[in-house]
């Protein structure tokens, strides 16, 4: 039974997606073609363009991509709460610099104040741009639409580029995110497109291997503590009630917010990252899948503090697409989806009892 997209996105909670879109019949129309290397020259900077410069003006953090030769991936967090800390001449900034989005008979129109004026001056335009501003639906087809429509044209074909609506999981906890982070990482890698992880220019590994991920959300995040990278701030309303208010960056600024990815350092995701590369490879190389292999007592730590069982982290990785659907959580949320779904189960929950292991700080149910 196919899931809505309404059951997997919520556009009012602030949540967590792996989002990924194909080419039409998987064929090489984005990077490398033995066939095609001139046609495709220049491909993979043109995508990266974009979604870096999506990444300034919506109310989306995007947390992890990687460009591959047939298909995107790319890990979003959608920020309701940031595009509701934004202005309305911010937003309706943000709005009017949208290449694809703004009318025909409007696009030769200089960014003025009259012209910021008059679109803050329609309310009911007003609220739908807040509501798209973080909607994952209408970033990527921000993303999508530019990319056919240039690629098209240098091949001078017509029809479609993708292959279908962009698939979507939800992911909660920080077990479902680190999993999803090191999978993305390791798909240039396992394509062959380097013989390191960092080899592939076009991935979020390899920005923060580089240090230039300044469009990228920080890698960190450490939300126990009581102010986390700046990412709220406390504010009294007009009724005298203090709130904490999501801190929205503004233009030029090259993200929307600074808040962080992960509850690990760079070099913990980096360690558990290539250990992982290096046993899979391993491990592909032998053709076994069976092969027991015994992780190392850090990276063990690391994992268990995340709620992931080591034991089967190889096996998470490796049949990362194939184990998880529409949602990736702890055991105890993935039975709470399924009762606010009103199904008996969802899809994936066998996978998520095995690779993930409840703990006493992640077992409430979550909300949305």
């Amino acid at each position: 039974m196919a899931t809505p997209r309404k059951d997997t996105f919520d556009p009012y909670v602030v949540g967590i997606y792996h989002c990924m879109t194909r080419c039409v019949r998987q064929l090489f129309l984005l990077g490398c073609d033995e066939q095609a290397k001139l046609e495709n020259a220049g491909r993979w900077e043109f995508c990266e363009l974009r979604l870096e410069r999506l990444a300034g003006l919506f109310a989306i953090d995007v947390l992890d991509f990687a460009l591959l030769s047939n298909h995107i991936h790319t890990l979003l967090r959608n920020r309701p709460d940031v595009v509701l800390a934004w202005s309305d001449r911010e937003v309706a900034r943000r709005w009017l610099l949208h290449p694809s989005d703004i009318p025909s008979s409007d696009k030769d129109r200089k960014l003025t104040e009259q012209v910021i004026d008059q679109v803050v001056a329609d309310l009911g335009f007003m609220a739908h741009a807040r509501r798209e501003l973080s909607s994952l639906s209408h970033f990527q087809k921000c993303l999508l639409e530019p990319i056919a429509k240039e690629f098209n044209r240098r091949d001078e074909k017509k029809g479609h580029f993708v292959a279908e609506r962009f698939r979507c999981k939800r992911l909660d906890g920080d077990g479902a995110l680190v999993a999803c982070s090191v999978y993305i990482a390791l798909n240039p890698f396992r394509a062959g497109l380097g013989d390191t992880l960092q080899d592939h220019p076009f991935s979020s590994y390899a920005h923060r291997y580089r240090g230039d991920a300044a469009w990228l959300s920080p890698l960190f995040l450490d939300e126990r503590a009581i102010a986390y990278d700046q990412v709220a701030q406390v504010t009294e309303g007009e009724d005298g009630m203090k709130r904490l208010v999501a801190q929205a960056n503004v233009l030029p600024s090259p993200r929307c917010s600074e808040k962080g990815t992960l509850p690990l350092h760079w070099t913990e995701f980096q360690e558990i990252t290539e250990w992982t590369a290096l046993h899979l490879g391993a491990r592909r190389g032998h053709g076994s899948r069976n092969e027991q292999v015994t992780v190392p007592e850090r990276i063990e730590e690391l994992l268990q503090s995340l709620g992931i069982d080591p034991k089967h982290w190889l096996d998470t990785i490796d049949r990362y697409a194939e184990m998880f659907h529409n949602f990736v959580a702890m055991p105890s949320q993935m039975e709470a989806i399924a009762r606010r779904l009103k199904r008996k189960y969802v899809k994936g929950v066998r996978a998520c009892r095995t690779c993930f292991v409840e703990q006493p700080s992640n077992s409430q149910e979550v909300s949305g």
